[in-house]
């Protein structure tokens, strides 16, 4: 994997994000919490998409039933509707889908967000524990991604793989869905300040 994926990953970091920022520091309302749970979850329904364009049926399988338990965690938190509702993450859902019609590009959107899943899942999963224990949020979802490294490492190999027009492809489709993620979390992030 060249250094283009990590730079792009870097200038759009989940991790940095001022949503999850604030969610290790414990000052998101449960609104808030319960806005990206149905809203975020629009996105992570269609992951299973991506993998099988990606030719791995059985993870398409498995991140199926990984949505059901994000379901879960939304349902914990009171939302029980999971739609795109907001502009950011309708842009989100359609950028996503487009990308997901095509080999390269399909690895380069799912790699913008499986790269970077271990590392928020184990952060959303600690500040769960640490400051939103008494809202028994289901951390199911969390707990398995929080270690799940054979999936970023397996689009790795896909990529590094890719003809030179292709890697670009998948290139493209990871910067812009990299930036759609940040985007739709500041939409989710500024629709509880209005």
């Amino acid at each position: 994997m060249n250094n283009t994926f990590k730079d792009t990953l870097e200038q759009h970091s989940l991790l940095k994000h001022p949503f999850y920022l604030a969610w290790n520091e414990g000052t998101l309302t449960r609104e808030q919490l319960a806005l990206y749970a149905g809203e975020y979850g629009s996105f992570i329904k269609l992951i299973s998409k991506g993998w099988q364009q990606a030719g791995e049926n059985a993870i398409a399988q498995e991140e199926i039933e990984h949505y059901d338990l994000w379901q879960k965690f939304a349902t914990s938190l009171g939302t029980n509707a999971i739609a795109p509702n907001l502009p950011s993450v309708k842009n989100l859902v359609n950028e996503t889908e487009a990308h997901y019609k095509n080999y390269a590009s399909a690895l380069g959107a799912l790699y913008a967000f499986e790269a970077q899943q271990p590392a928020t899942a184990a952060s959303k999963l600690e500040g769960l524990k640490k400051h939103y224990s008494n809202w028994n949020a289901d951390e199911t979802y969390f707990e398995i991604h929080a270690t799940d490294f054979a999936e970023p490492a397996m689009l790795e190999e896909k990529i590094n793989a890719l003809n030179e027009n292709d890697k670009a492809i998948a290139q493209a489709a990871c910067a812009s869905t990299t930036k759609a993620l940040w985007d739709a979390l500041t939409g989710i992030m500024d629709a509880q300040k209005n």
